[in-house]
């Protein structure tokens, strides 16, 4: 395969599609890690906002793409309008874009295309290679919109339906509430503050068992539950530094 053709996606819903990563996606990484929102509580914050560093690292992950099939880094890209449906649907302008494009062209641009929004990672451990962690790292424009979780969903149910793991863990920034939030919507338990490359992290893990009932649970109530757990713990957080 051509490392600049964008490879077809191997896991996708109605709005995101996760594929590998080619050589031309090094630009969209690049601008992803110029933002400093993006890095602002990451755990690993390697270098990528260069082009070199980013190159480097798609090259290696094309090579773990064959060597652990299954695992990787992958391009995740949500499917997204040229034009925006609330905008057109104010009075009077379907009618000037009607009047200005003809209806092949009108159906063009609000077919949904897939438009870069970060990757989501199903990758061995570090420092515990037998073991795999989730994650991702999306756009800010991503952010709040449920992509996190949607893409959480796939992958864990690749981990042990297709993959056949025992258990997903899940490493965060300890100050990062949205990545507790994020974990604990998906069924996750907190494992506490251990080391990680050498820093002090967030360790959350999920077993076959609690995935296989939590799943059956309706997001709604999945997401009632997280933020229940979170603010238990915000508040315990409190009153250990009142002490």
């Amino acid at each position: 395969m051509n490392a600049d053709l964008s490879p077809s996606p191997w896991l996708e819903t109605e709005r995101l599609r996760l594929r590998e990563f080619c050589i031309a996606d090094r630009y969209a990484l690049v601008g992803m890690h110029k933002d400093p929102r993006v890095r602002a509580l990451l755990v690993d914050d390697h270098p990528l906002d260069q082009h070199t560093v980013a190159h480097e690292l798609i090259m290696r992950l094309q090579a773990l793409y064959r060597q652990h099939e299954g695992l990787g880094i992958w391009c995740a890209e949500r499917m997204v309008a040229a034009l925006d449906t609330v905008e057109l649907d104010r009075p009077g302008m379907r009618e000037e874009a009607s009047k200005a494009l003809s209806p092949s062209a009108l159906a063009r641009l609000l077919q949904p295309r897939p438009q870069f929004a970060g990757w989501f990672n199903l990758m061995p451990m570090s420092g515990q290679p037998e073991e795999v962690e989730l994650g991702s790292r999306l756009l800010p424009e991503a952010w709040g919109t449920g992509l996190a979780l949607e893409g959480g969903e796939l992958l864990l149910a690749h981990a042990f339906n297709t993959l056949g793991r025992d258990r997903v863990w899940a490493i965060g920034h300890i100050a990062h509430r949205s990545v507790r939030y994020c974990v604990t919507a998906l069924g996750f338990g907190d494992r506490g503050v251990q080391d990680y490359e050498g820093k002090p992290a967030q360790h959350y893990v999920i077993d076959e068992a609690r995935w296989r009932q939590w799943k059956v649970l309706s997001r709604k109530d999945r997401q009632r539950r997280a933020v229940a757990a979170c603010r238990a713990f915000a508040h315990d957080q409190r009153l250990g530094n009142d002490g």
